[in-house]
């Protein structure tokens, strides 16, 4: 009887033992998973050059969180926004983006203007221009502006804003 009596306690120890392990085993599966989203949320953002937080905006429904460089290889740069979660595609689709490109070592500006759409790319909104630009990694300034895509000779600038000193070098 004492032999059966200590068995019976043995093993319920035995199961309560393996049941914590279990726990403990859930828990640390739903931190990595955690971190693993982590690091995914911010692996695009991290591959920018020269992201900044600029909560600008081009009118009240069309507002730009962040700004980064984006390079695609050697000569072809992207010009990343990264949008206001509340701003719509369709007001993006009304648009179209002009950017201005100074910079002391140019004999003239760089002009150049595309129709976005939004990006979506890890849960967050994005539009993005793409210029070739060589031998190029720095600007004294940006101007970027909106104007109508429909009636575009009509509308003139609609809304814009400035951005100062971006360097796109390379991360080492």
């Amino acid at each position: 009887m004492k032999k059966g009596l200590f068995i019976l306690l043995l093993a319920i120890a035995v199961v309560a033992c393996k049941s914590d392990k279990k726990e403990v085993s859930e828990t640390s599966d739903k931190e990595d998973e955690l971190v693993e989203s982590t690091i995914k949320t911010n692996s695009f953002e991290d591959k920018l050059l020269d992201l900044r937080d600029v909560n600008l905006q081009f009118n009240e429904n069309y507002k730009v969180e962040k700004f980064g460089i984006q390079k695609m290889n050697d000569s072809l740069i992207g010009f990343v926004f990264e949008l206001d979660k509340a701003t719509a595609a369709e007001t993006v689709k009304a648009y179209s983006v002009g950017i201005r490109v100074f910079d002391a070592t140019l004999k003239e500006s760089i002009n150049f203007s595309f129709s976005p759409d939004i990006e979506e790319i890890e849960g967050r909104k994005y539009i993005i221009g793409k210029k070739h630009l060589n031998n190029m990694t720095y600007f004294d300034s940006l101007s970027v502006y909106i104007y109508k895509r429909k009636d575009w000779k009509g509308s003139g600038r609609l809304g814009g804003f400035k951005l100062r000193d971006i360097l796109f070098e390379d991360k080492k």
